[in-house]
C-alpha cells in the first residue's frame, strides 16, 4: 500500500498523536510514513506491531502497547481509502 506524506499524517495524527506537527522534519516524516506503510500493508497485526515495537518507551509512557497502536494505524489507513 502506497501512502503519501500528507495521508500518513493525518493517520499518524488520528492513530498516535494528535499534537505531531509539521514541525517535524521532513526526514522524521518520510521515516514516519514508511512505518505506517508497513503497518497497514503488513500480514498480521503481530507483523506490524513487530515495525513499531522499537517505540516501546514512548507506548509506556502513556500506557499504550504496539498492538493497540497498529489497530488504530490500520483502522485509520482504510478509512482513508
Amino acid at each position: 500500500m502506497k501512502i503519501s506524506i500528507e495521508q500518513a499524517k493525518t493517520i499518524y495524527r488520528e492513530a498516535i498523536d494528535p499534537m505531531a506537527s509539521d514541525g517535524e522534519s521532513a526526514s522524521w516524516w518520510e521515516e514516519v510514513t514508511a512505518e505506517v506503510e508497513e503497518v497497514a500493508s503488513a500480514r498480521t497485526e503481530r507483523d506490524a506491531a513487530a515495525v513499531i515495537a522499537w517505540w516501546h518507551h514512548d507506548w509506556s509512557l502513556v500506557s499504550d502497547t504496539p498492538g493497540a497502536a497498529v489497530r488504530r494505524i490500520r483502522r485509520a489507513a482504510r478509512a482513508g481509502r
